[in-house]
């Protein structure tokens, strides 16, 4: 008989006088090296009082009595005695800035402000007016609404409804400034055998995606239950049709069953940078800026 064996669970606050953006995609970022435990997240952004703070130690201490474990605490509080009081909890406490401004600090013989927020600031206004132009063409771009100027595009996302092509597109234009548009491949096509001609011309901006028949039911069935369009036939009908697509036309489709949309993203990222092509991408919006 084959042993059953649990997988740990632990919790895990992000907690911040501001929005606790940089606490937890730090905190997000090194716990993934740890994908054999179970975590559950808790966000505290906007404690910023001693009362607040105080409320948050009993939760703190309340759940490692509970769970007989002290939570993880990742933390950006740089008020002192803020900091000191989490730092009494029942957990383990990584305060970021404590980790690592000091250290930096040194090594460019400068003395850091210890303010948290900063990072989310307008630091660049290049980046950031690239950034919003790019969503403003990914969302005009959405799911074909507009394919008379889709050759404008980095970069294009090819699949069937419901496989991701959507966020990913958004996630690609806010984090990178990538203009990228999406075309979701229909019965009309399969019918007519071939992709629209305007999206051929831009071949080489093309990424394909393909996807499980399971998983494509369980994502359709949420949106439309009990649909035809959800129906675990059609999705396998559809996903054999698209990939006869995608072979007469040689496209190579990236897997998104079980991707996040920061993996996809990170994916055509790479491409783009292994082409060269993501070089030019920031060179067309230095030039335009």
């Amino acid at each position: 008989m084959t042993e059953v064996k649990n997988t740990p669970k632990r919790t895990v606050f992000f907690i911040s006088e501001s929005t606790g953006i940089t606490a937890e995609t730090l905190g997000m970022s090194l716990l993934s090296q740890f994908p054999q435990i179970d975590f559950t997240y808790i966000q505290r952004p906007f404690v910023d009082s001693v009362e607040k703070v105080n409320k948050l130690v009993g939760e703190i201490n309340q759940i490692a009595q509970s769970e007989n474990f002290r939570p993880l605490v990742f933390a950006t509080m740089p008020e002192e005695k803020v900091n000191h009081l989490l730092q009494l909890a029942n957990c383990h406490y990584y305060e970021v800035f404590d980790s690592f401004l000091d250290k930096i600090g040194n090594d460019l013989k400068a003395t850091p402000v210890f303010e948290s927020g900063l990072s989310h600031g307008l630091v660049n206004e290049k980046v950031y007016d690239s950034r919003i132009d790019a969503l403003n063409f990914t969302l005009k771009h959405d799911d074909a609404m507009v394919l008379k100027t889709i050759g404008e595009a980095d970069v294009i996302i090819v699949g069937l409804s419901r496989s991701g092509k959507t966020p990913t597109s958004l996630y690609l234009a806010l984090k990178f400034g990538i203009r990228a548009a999406n075309y979701p491949i229909t019965e009309d096509d399969f019918e007519r055998n071939e992709l629209p001609a305007v999206l051929l011309e831009s071949r080489d901006k093309i990424f394909a995606t393909k996807i499980k028949a399971k998983r494509l039911h369980q994502i359709r069935e949420k949106r439309m239950p009990n649909s035809q369009y959800a129906a675990l036939e059609t999705c396998k009908d559809e996903i054999k049709k698209v990939q006869d697509l995608y072979t007469k036309y040689h496209l190579n489709p990236m897997d998104v069953t079980s991707q996040s949309i920061e993996e996809l993203a990170a994916q055509i990222v790479r491409k783009l940078h292994k082409t060269g092509n993501l070089k030019k991408t920031l060179h067309s919006w230095e030039r335009k800026k």
